[in-house]
């Protein structure tokens, strides 16, 4: 086996599917991997990690990193971004979407990831990134409404703590290019439950990596589930009522049609040209 493999470590992970708030709860109960939830401050291993990723991917990767609409980040009266919202990223089609998220949002405040935990430790390397970063919430299907309630009330702490919490919320098979997968509704009960926005961070260039690429990241206007839905502003539906999972679909599909134009403008904006040379192509599967 050589060191690739071995570092990749094997099986491919499955795809929860997260219709239902228990499909967003873990076998256990979950947990946050190092300081997920203290502090909306961004550790020095974090900040040395941040420049060594920012570095290596100008060079030798030659990547051109874009970040358009950082004006509609959440800010507060003096005109400094602020934390307390809900990252959505899409699409998420291959391992750089994080990266590329952590490169181009401001360093504070912190970011914290709710993941897979069946992707985020499938591999050696994986486990080793996040294990020694932190800042990671793994979650794992068929916990149960009681793991569920503990993921959003670690959710809460990184809400109420100022941190912005980033999460992929599709599901399903992969989808056609320039396309992002349906949208679980578990993103919605998240923010419901938080009260949190939800910021949408629509990546573009991320399916086919190569030496050179340009890579987008688009932040989009925050919005809110009862938004989405077309409901009036007030309080959100009792935690686990039908009217709470009719918001919750509802807003999830309304969301995903929202992002769809984005999602295809990103792709084709870094599109490279016809007959381009595609050089260092195993970057796509590196920590697949």
């Amino acid at each position: 086996m050589g060191l690739r493999q071995r570092l990749r470590g094997g099986g491919a992970a499955g795809r929860a599917d997260a219709a239902r708030p228990e499909a967003l709860a873990r076998r256990r109960r979950p947990g946050p991997s190092r300081d997920a939830t203290l502090s909306c401050r961004l550790p020095l291993i974090l900040r040395m990690a941040r420049g060594l990723f920012r570095g290596l991917a100008r060079w030798p990767l030659g990547w051109r990193l874009e970040l358009v609409g950082p004006e509609r980040l959440p800010r507060d009266a003096r005109g400094r971004v602020v934390g307390g919202w809900i990252g959505a990223g899409l699409p998420h089609v291959t391992w750089v979407e994080p990266f590329l998220i952590f490169m181009l949002l401001p360093p504070e405040p912190r970011v914290v990831w709710i993941g897979d935990g069946r992707a985020i430790y499938r591999s050696r390397l994986r486990r080793m990134l996040f294990e020694r970063l932190g800042g990671v919430i793994p979650i794992w299907p068929g916990g149960g409404p009681a793991a569920f309630a503990d993921l959003v009330a670690l959710a809460g702490r990184v809400i109420e703590n100022g941190a912005v919490l980033v999460i992929f919320p599709e599901v399903g098979p992969p989808a056609a290019h320039g396309q992002a997968r349906p949208l679980s509704p578990g993103l919605m009960y998240l923010a419901l439950r938080t009260g949190a926005p939800i910021v949408p961070l629509v990546c573009g260039g991320t399916d086919d990596l190569f030496r050179g690429r340009r890579l987008r990241l688009e932040v989009l206007e925050p919005t809110t589930p009862a938004e989405l839905a077309g409901l009036p502003a007030g309080p959100a539906p009792e935690p686990g009522s039908s009217a709470e999972r009719l918001v919750a679909r509802r807003s999830a599909t309304a969301l995903h049609d929202r992002t769809a134009a984005a999602v295809d403008e990103a792709t084709k904006a870094v599109e490279p040209p016809a007959g381009a040379r595609r050089s260092w192509p195993w970057l796509t599967h590196l920590l697949h």
